[in-house]
C-alpha cells in the first residue's frame, strides 16, 4: 500500500510540474491592463494596430522578437534599440528609448503580455519576475541593443553588458 500512496504522490507532483510548464494564457484582465499600458506608452510609435511606422518604427504584429524570449523582449524595452533594422525584409532605422527608468516591472509585463496576445500574435503572458530577472542581469548595460545582438540572442547565455 505504502508504495502506490508514494507512486501516486509522485505522479501527482509530475502532473502538477508539467502544469507548471505548460505555456500559459493571458487572464482577460492582464491583457485589458496591458492595453491600457500600450495605448498610453507606446502606441505613438507601434501604432494602434501594432504595425509600426514604414521604415520608422517596425511592427509588433507577428514580430520574432515579441514571440520569441520573453527576456530578449524584456531587454528590448528596457534597455531600447538603436540603428539599422529589418523585420521582413523592410528596412526601419530609428531609436527605440530605454524604459528601464521610466517603467515598473509590472507595467512593463502587461504591456508584453497583451501585445504577445494581440496583433496577430499568440504568444503566451509575461510574468513582472522575467522582467525583473532580466533588469538585474542587464543592469550593467549602458548601451540599447542592436539587431545583430537580438538576433545573435541565446536564451540560456548571458548577452554581454555594453
Amino acid at each position: 500500500m505504502t508504495k502506490h500512496v508514494a507512486l501516486l504522490a509522485a505522479l501527482c507532483a509530475l502532473a502538477g510540474h508539467a502544469r507548471a510548464e505548460a505555456p500559459a494564457v493571458a487572464t482577460g484582465d492582464q491583457v485589458a491592463e496591458g492595453k491600457k499600458n500600450y495605448m498610453t506608452i507606446c502606441f505613438a510609435c507601434h501604432q494602434p494596430t501594432g504595425l509600426g511606422l514604414p521604415m520608422v518604427f517596425p511592427p509588433l504584429a507577428k514580430s520574432p522578437y515579441v514571440n520569441g524570449s520573453p527576456e530578449r523582449f524584456a531587454a528590448i524595452i528596457l534597455k531600447g534599440n538603436i540603428g539599422p533594422f529589418k523585420v521582413d525584409e523592410k528596412p526601419y532605422n530609428n531609436v527605440m528609448p530605454p524604459q528601464e527608468a521610466m517603467l515598473t516591472d509590472d507595467k512593463i509585463a502587461s504591456v508584453m503580455t497583451f501585445v504577445r496576445a494581440s496583433f496577430g500574435n499568440t504568444s503566451g503572458p509575461v510574468s513582472a519576475d522575467v522582467v525583473a530577472a532580466a533588469r538585474k542581469k542587464f543592469v550593467d548595460r549602458k548601451t540599447s541593443w542592436t539587431q545583430p545582438e537580438l538576433d545573435a540572442w541565446k536564451d540560456d547565455a548571458a548577452a554581454p553588458a555594453k
